[in-house]
Parts: structure tokens; C-alpha cells; sequence
């Protein structure tokens, strides 16, 4: 007499079936991560934000400028000197432009705008200032620059 053995199969994976999807998913994320690059992807950022708060600071200076019968905030000259911040209580007028004009009342800007790396603990920036730089040219223009960008060499407009 013949004894049959029958055998049961269980279902589901096995170890290796396993360990090889998840190293499968680890390749791709990991190209993923190195394709989307998200460094460079913050740093622009950062740099469409300083660009945005060029822009503000320029178009809050023209503003005051057209009020005022075209007086310049803050006695702004030649020098390309760094702008103080809003709620800075000492502006020292030999390295910063104090442009408090622009913000009093709140009628050109809220507050002057930061630059994202003097936001940071590690700071980077001089005390007390906003990390963007203002100055007339010879011509009468205003140019207002963003020396810390990270994408491209400075971000300048002038106007």
C-alpha cells in the first residue's frame, strides 16, 4: 500500500521576492531624487524670492519718488551701500540706507523686505542690515541688487 503525501501551498512572497522589489523601488526613487534635484530647486526658489523683493523695494522707492516731487528716500547717492532693516533701531548711515520712509505709515512697503540668507541663524549678512543694496547711478537711475544669489551671479535691477 502507497501512502500519498499531499502538499499545501501557502500563498505570498518570499523573502527574496521581497527584499528584491524594495531594492528595486530604492533604484528608482533614488533617480528620481537626483532628476528632480531639489537643491537647486530650493536655491531657486530663493531666488525667485529675492528677485520678487527687488522688485518691491524698487518699485516702493519710484513710488515715494513720484509723491515726494522726486526726492529719494533715505538720501539715497552714488554709494552702493547695503539697506537697513525695518525695525532696526540704529542704521549707521556710513554702511546702510536707511529707507524707514518707505515703510512708515505703511504706505510703500509693509516692512523691508530680508534676504533669505539673513533669515537664516547662520546669518550672513551685516547687523542690522536686509542683504539688498541700493544706489544711484550717474545718470539719475536706481539700482537695487541682490548680491547673494545662489542660481545666478547677482540679481540687479535698474530702473
Amino acid at each position: 500500500m502507497q501512502c500519498k503525501i499531499q502538499k499545501t501551498r501557502i500563498n505570498g512572497f518570499t523573502l527574496i521576492e521581497v527584499l528584491l522589489v524594495i531594492a528595486i523601488l530604492a533604484i528608482l526613487s533614488a533617480i528620481t531624487i537626483i532628476a528632480i534635484n531639489p537643491a537647486k530647486q530650493l536655491a531657486t526658489a530663493r531666488d525667485n524670492h529675492r528677485s520678487a523683493d527687488v522688485y518691491a523695494i524698487l518699485n516702493a522707492v519710484h513710488q515715494y519718488a513720484i509723491d515726494h516731487d522726486g526726492a529719494l528716500p533715505g538720501g539715497i547717492t552714488t554709494d552702493n551701500l547695503e539697506i537697513c532693516m525695518t525695525y532696526s533701531s540704529t542704521c549707521d548711515s556710513t554702511y546702510l540706507y536707511d529707507l524707514s520712509d518707505l515703510t512708515s505709515n505703511q504706505k510703500y512697503l509693509v516692512e523691508l523686505p530680508i534676504d533669505p540668507k539673513c533669515m537664516t541663524t547662520s546669518g550672513g549678512c551685516a547687523e542690522n542690515s536686509t542683504g539688498y543694496f541700493i544706489n544711484k547711478t550717474e545718470g539719475g537711475r536706481i539700482t537695487v541688487a541682490a548680491p547673494s544669489a545662489e542660481v545666478t551671479e547677482l540679481i540687479s535691477v535698474t530702473r
